[in-house]
Formats: C-alpha cells, sequence, structure tokens
C-alpha cells in the first residue's frame, strides 16, 4: 500500500495486513519477535509521523504557493525507490511472479487488465494529496491532521453504497463521533476577528479533498477481492494472504508520477498561479526548490532560500515514514501499527503547541481543538473495536452482519437477510 504524507492509515492498515507476506498471527509474533522490539517499531511509527507531520509544515513555510513541489518531491522518489526495491523481491523469490503476471494481463471477463484498477487508484490518491499538498500553508498542522480523518467517513459511505458493507450501531456512533470532533475543531477558524493560521475555505476544500482518498482505498480493496478470486479460477497456490505489499506500492506510485504531473492546473483552480499560465507557474516552481534564493519563492514566502532544503527533509522523513509503518505492520501486525498511529494527532498537536519550530514558531491552538483531540480518539478506537466484532459476525454467518447490528438482528440473534 503506497501510504502518503497526508491523510491517515487506519483504513490501509487493513489491506496492508492481507497484502503481507506472511499471515497476521498475533502469537506467532509475539514469539518470532520480542515486545521490546514491537515497541521500538511503535515508537519509530510515531516519531517519524510527528517528524512527516511538522516537517510538511514548516517546508510549505518558504515553499508557500510552490507547496505542490512536495506532492511532486514525493512522487519522483518513490518511483524508483519501490521500483528497486520490488525488482530485488522478485529476483529473490519473495514476491511470485505470477503476481505480475495478474496485474498485467487481462481479466478472466476479457474486458481490461486489472492494471486499470491501479490508475484509479493512483488517480484518486493523487487528487487527494495534491490538493492536500496545496492546501499546507493555509491550514495549521493540527487542524490539517484533523481534517485528515475525513477520509474514513467518506470510505464508509463509499463502502456501503459499491461494496455493499454493512456497519453495526457501535461503528456509526465511532463515526459519528469522528464527524464531531472534525467538526468542533475546525469551527474556530470560521470565527470573524480571530488570528488562526486556517483558512476556511481551504480547510473546506482539505476536507472534501478527502473522497478521492476514499475512492482510492476502495478501488484498492475490490483489486484484492479481484486477486483472490484470480488465485481461485488459475488453481494457483500461494503461500501469503495476498498481494505482495510492493507490489501495490510500487504500481501505485508508477501512476501517480504522471498524474501529479498532469494535474497541475488544479494550481490554477486553487489561486496558486496568480494569473499565470502553468507553464511559468513549474518554470518558478522549480526555481523556488533549486535556486538557493530568498527571493524566488515570491513575496509570501518565508526564507524561501531554504525551500530546497526543506523539500529534502520532508521527502526523508516522509520515507522513514513508510519504512517504518511498512516493518511494523510486518512484524508487529496490523493492529499495534493502527495505535501506533492513532497516537500521533495528539502528540504532534502537543508538540506543535509548545514547541518553537524554525520557520513555524509555535501554532497558538483554540481550547475546541483540545476537545476534538479528546472526542476523536475514543471515537476511533470504538470504531475500531467494533469492526472487529462485525468481522467475526460477518465470517461466522454473513446474514449476522446487519446495519447498525444490533437494532437490525431479531431476538433470536441471527441478522436478516439481504
Amino acid at each position: 500500500m503506497d501510504w502518503k504524507p497526508d491523510r491517515p492509515l487506519q483504513a490501509d492498515l487493513n489491506i496492508a495486513a492481507d497484502a503481507d507476506v506472511e499471515p497476521d498471527r498475533p502469537q506467532e509474533r509475539s514469539s518470532a519477535v520480542g515486545w521490546r522490539t514491537q515497541v521500538a517499531l511503535a515508537i519509530a511509527v510515531v516519531v517519524t509521523g510527528c517528524a512527516n507531520n511538522i516537517a510538511k509544515q514548516i517546508a510549505a513555510r518558504p515553499l508557500m504557493q510552490y507547496s505542490y513541489m512536495l506532492g511532486l518531491a514525493t512522487a519522483v522518489t518513490y518511483v524508483p525507490l519501490y521500483g528497486g526495491i520490488l525488482v530485488l523481491l522478485l529476483k529473490a523469490g519473495i514476491v511470485p511472479k505470477h503476481q505480475m503476471q495478474f496485474v498485467w494481463e487481462r481479466s478472466p471477463r476479457g474486458t481490461y487488465p486489472c492494471v486499470m484498477f491501479f490508475i484509479v487508484a493512483a488517480l484518486g490518491d493523487t487528487l487527494g494529496d495534491s490538493i492536500g499538498m496545496i492546501c499546507t500553508p493555509y491550514v495549521s498542522g493540527p487542524i490539517h491532521s484533523l481534517l485528515s480523518n475525513c477520509t474514513p467517513l467518506f470510505i464508509a459511505a463509499l463502502s456501503v453504497s459499491i461494496l455493499r458493507k454493512r456497519y453495526s450501531l457501535a461503528q456509526c456512533l465511532g463515526l459519528l463521533g469522528v464527524t464531531s470532533a472534525v467538526v468542533i475543531g475546525v469551527l474556530p477558524s470560521f470565527e470573524h476577528g480571530t488570528s488562526s493560521s486556517t483558512n476556511p475555505l481551504f480547510a473546506i476544500i482539505l476536507g472534501a479533498s478527502c473522497v478521492f482518498n476514499a475512492i482510492a482505498f476502495v478501488v484498492k480493496e475490490m483489486l484484492f477481492d479481484r486477486y483472490a478470486s484470480w488465485l481461485s479460477q488459475n488453481q494457483a497456490e500461494e503461500r501469503g494472504k495476498g498481494l505482495h505489499v510492493f507490489i501495490v506500492n510500487t504500481h501505485a506510485a508508477l501512476f501517480q508520477l504522471p498524474f501529479t504531473l498532469l494535474i497541475v492546473p488544479l494550481n490554477q483552480a486553487l489561486g496558486q498561479t496568480h494569473g499565470e499560465n502553468i507553464f511559468a507557474y513549474l518554470r518558478e516552481a522549480f526555481a523556488c526548490v533549486f535556486s538557493g534564493s530568498a527571493t524566488t519563492c515570491g513575496s509570501t514566502s518565508e526564507h524561501g532560500e531554504w525551500a530546497g532544503v526543506c523539500v529534502v527533509v520532508y521527502v526523508i522523513f516522509n520515507i522513514l515514514w513508510n519504512i517504518a509503518v511498512l516493518m511494523s505492520v510486518k512484524y508487529s501486525g496490523a493492529l499495534t501499527t493502527f495505535v501506533a498511529l492513532k497516537a500521533i494527532f495528539p502528540v504532534s498537536t502537543i508538540l506543535f503547541a509548545y514547541v518553537d519550530w524554525p520557520l513555524l514558531g509555535q501554532t497558538p491552538l483554540n481550547w475546541l481543538v483540545w476537545l476534538s483531540v479528546v472526542i476523536m480518539l475514543p471515537s476511533i478506537f470504538l470504531y475500531q473495536w467494533a469492526s472487529g466484532f462485525q468481522k467475526q459476525r460477518e465470517q461466522q454467518r454473513p446474514s449476522r452482519a446487519t446495519c447498525c447490528w444490533p437494532l437490525g438482528a431479531p431476538a433470536g440473534g441471527d441478522g436478516i437477510r439481504d
């Protein structure tokens, strides 16, 4: 799974666990990997995740209208990185070669290759992530992290309408809590006469852009379901549980790079070009990053001479975060990684508020933002806890995974059938 910097990872963790090379068995993991290693990996996820968030906000200061370059930098970096790792894994036999065949051959119905799923997913992630990067200079770090939690809300809506999934009452309550936390945390940005560092319009755009990442997630889930069917139809045997994570990472990055270049008109639509044409904007953006001059990034830039350094630092922390997440999922399991990822939001919020960061300073926070943190965390854990029970009901008897269970279940305990 291609974990991108601006979106929550809890949705992709379900896919990542299924895509792992080995089955996710907690008892086996505990015996093979000591608890100290698991704790160290969890801490690494939190530390690198907070560093990723903070480095992004710092880089936005000198870049300002050219913050799109952060998304382009990561897109360029991940193609050779993931591609090189995948080649090594294929040569070592860790990734079965028939997984590449699945991606590129025409579907069993003879209509289109499964790579089309990757293309659609890459387009969704590109739109969501690029809009998020463009909005970064105008949305404070804590609010940026808070708004990214809109993604699970859109995923739930799309899963019900497209994948025909059912959500229990506890899951719905958890999602309602997440929605309430997002609304409460963003409200101070709309108050007139405040010194908020968040622009209300860009906050709305950022929250709405999460729908594209949600679409990408749903498409990836459909892709993994299709892979299971493909294995069955081709009578192929496989030790792992699904597509290897670097098959997904590499192909997603491969298509996201050209898409990132093609969606430059978004900068024009969101007022980043200030009336200039796209080619002039790109020329100035590259000059901002590579010139090392304090004047090439525009009048709104702060210390533009540091733009290139800030981009490099951000890309490094983004890579380290991705590696930490992958290792944590592999050796500690999806649940432990999920808990570590949920700690990033409150920890980074505290760091934004109380540490005087270079170029960024301290981020003043309204008390409603802290209230949103208090509401958000238990709501997410309620949703995750309820999702486990809903999955068990579906596996034991699909008819029991009813909508808003137990409201949809009869007194006898069995759910209604569709």
